[in-house]
């Protein structure tokens, strides 16, 4: 059942490539992350209109037409997500064709009936690693633009960017969406910067997060996000500062998330936005494992 759902959600990792040991270890760790009966979102809140405008949900080719990934809007035509969502599991490691991708924005509660935003061009990060989860991020371009109300109603807006270092304990926030209904409502939970050490400690994330990386929960049960909501944003002091990378525990213990740091990216971030290329499905644009 665990394997149908990882196929689903267009996540998940499989087990026939040759890779090594180390490879191997974090592939284990990171298939005990999903389980299908659990919510997307645990011991969330739902979130009020205008509070976090810039969430939007990423539309992904698996049937029922329902799989998506988090995703955060940077500007009047272009998302940012993970690099996670927009690939073929490994060893293919290709590239989704911009008509399998849609854009849900706008709303509170997920209507999957209701007309998407299409996609134009998507652009994953050149070094991501598919293994270690490093420079886990693309954008995508829109085909049309946003539009943005004075008054972040009915809820679209564009994000800014947490240009900071983050600091242990600091408070903040991670938003996604939970299927606690048929149509997935809006949620956030807190989620306080955790120490890298405790984060990278034998019992939680045995050394895998990297400089680049941070981690942000609790490493006791609570509060916690789930494999749905991949490529959605963390916020500090009202901006984003991460993108949901692993640690999909789903509230369990020693799982804590773990977000891509925006601030290591800005530069190539906003280097998407003037690029004229549209990088062909099925093609492999990140270097080979």
């Amino acid at each position: 059942m665990k394997g149908f759902v990882y196929l689903l959600l267009a996540f998940a990792v499989t087990t026939s490539a040759k890779v090594v040991p180390e490879q191997e270890d974090i592939r284990a760790l990171l298939e005990d992350e999903y389980d299908p009966f659990l919510p997307f979102i645990a011991g969330g809140t739902n979130a009020v209109l205008g509070q976090f405008p810039s969430i939007v949900a990423v539309g992904l080719p698996a049937p029922p037409n329902n799989a998506f990934c988090g995703g955060v809007i940077l500007n009047a035509n272009h998302v940012l997500t993970a690099a996670r969502c927009v690939l073929a599991p490994p060893p293919q490691n290709t590239l989704l064709f911009i008509n399998q991708v849609t854009i849900l924005s706008g709303s509170l509660q997920l209507n999957f009936g209701a007309p998407r935003i299409a996609v134009s061009a998507i652009y994953v990060h050149p070094q991501y690693n598919p293994f270690t989860y490093e420079h886990n991020l693309a954008v995508l371009r829109t085909s049309t633009d946003f539009f943005f109300p004075v008054v972040p109603v009915p809820g679209i807006g564009v994000a800014t960017f947490y240009e900071e270092i983050m600091f242990d304990g600091q408070a903040c926030q991670v938003v996604g969406w939970n299927n606690a209904t048929a149509s997935p409502i809006q949620q956030f939970i807190a989620a306080p910067i955790l120490n890298r050490d405790t984060c990278n400690g034998l019992a939680v994330h045995t050394g895998r997060i990297r400089e680049s990386m941070v981690c942000a929960g609790a490493t006791g049960a609570g509060p916690g996000v789930c494999a749905s909501n991949l490529g959605t944003g963390l916020f500090c002091e009202g901006r984003l500062a991460g993108i949901l990378t692993t640690g999909l525990g789903c509230g369990q213990a020693n799982n804590p998330g773990v977000y891509v740091q925006i601030r290591w990216y800005l530069q190539w971030i906003r280097d998407q936005f003037a690029r004229q290329d549209i990088p062909l499905g099925g093609s492999i644009p990140i270097p080979a494992m």
